[in-house]
């Protein structure tokens, strides 16, 4: 009689395919890993594809967007969802900030606490010297609020800019493509520009403060006869002065009025950009 248990009963259990909800964490990986490889060459591409001065362009673009734009010449390159890096003139040009209307609620106030810039803070050199700062402070106060008083310069706002440096107080004065401030190729002096200057002299005429006034041109070819550039950016700001002057300023208060032609044009900027045709007056430190 036969064993009963030879050629017993085997019985084999199949396992689960997959957990519940599992089986997709692969695709997850291999999709950061593809999005990290085209990123990867991306960045390969754009370096062998740009010279040193365009990666340079590039690199201060996606660090901070907000203050420049990219542009071919002095226009925008058009908007194609693209950058144009076959262009040798790929440049970068900053945006100037508007000036900000002062929140400060009265000329007092501005010696407070918690008012005084940081750059007067950090100065150094004593007392003396951060006093000096701030009264420079005090006046760029001052000539902001000055300006939004007269509602008819309002909308030339843009084109001034003012900042305090070691020198001094800082006062730009620049072209917009539509809107320059002295008639083409001459230093005659536009009506807004004048009324802009007779502002600035009702609150530089009182204070002893030396004054230096700055011309400056673009890079366009200005030359008629022996006259050029240099010429032109020197009666500029010899006109500035003249003005100034005409409202109250001292003739003893000028130190210096120097054309610089397009030697200095303004960082970041093409040379050709019409924000390199400016007037600077800088307030010195006492």
């Amino acid at each position: 009689m036969a064993d009963e248990n030879e050629g017993g009963i085997i019985k084999k259990c199949k396992k689960k395919r997959c957990e519940e909800g599992g089986g997709s964490a692969w695709e997850v990986a291999y999709g950061d890993f593809m999005t990290s490889m085209m990123a990867f060459f991306l960045v390969m591409w754009l370096i062998a594809a740009t010279n040193v001065k365009q990666r340079k362009v590039l690199s201060t673009y996606f660090t901070n967007p907000g203050a420049t734009s990219l542009t071919e010449g002095s226009t925008m390159l058009p908007s194609k969802g693209v950058f144009n890096i076959g262009s040798k003139s790929l440049t970068l040009t900053t945006k100037i900030p508007e000036m900000p209307l002062p929140t400060v609620k009265n000329e007092k106030s501005i010696h407070g606490r918690g008012l005084i810039p940081k750059m007067v803070k950090n100065s150094g050199g004593g007392v003396g010297k951060q006093k000096s700062l701030m009264n420079l402070y005090a006046l760029m106060v001052k000539l902001k609020r000055s300006i939004f008083q007269h509602k008819e310069l309002l909308k030339y706002k843009k084109q001034i800019k003012m900042e305090i440096t070691e020198e001094g107080l800082r006062i730009i004065i620049f072209d917009k493509n539509n809107r320059p401030m002295f008639a083409p190729g001459s230093a005659q002096l536009e009506p807004y520009a004048k009324e802009i200057l007779d502002v600035i002299a009702g609150k530089l005429k009182n204070i002893s403060n030396k004054i230096v006034i700055e011309g400056h041109t673009d890079s366009v070819n200005y030359q008629n006869g022996n006259f050029s550039n240099w010429d032109l950016s020197t009666m500029r700001a010899n006109s500035a002065r003249r003005e100034l002057q005409a409202n109250g300023v001292p003739s003893a208060r000028f130190s210096s009025v120097i054309g610089y032609a397009d030697t200095r044009p303004m960082p970041g900027t093409s040379p050709a950009d019409s924000i390199n045709r400016r007037i600077v007056i800088v307030v010195k430190r006492l």
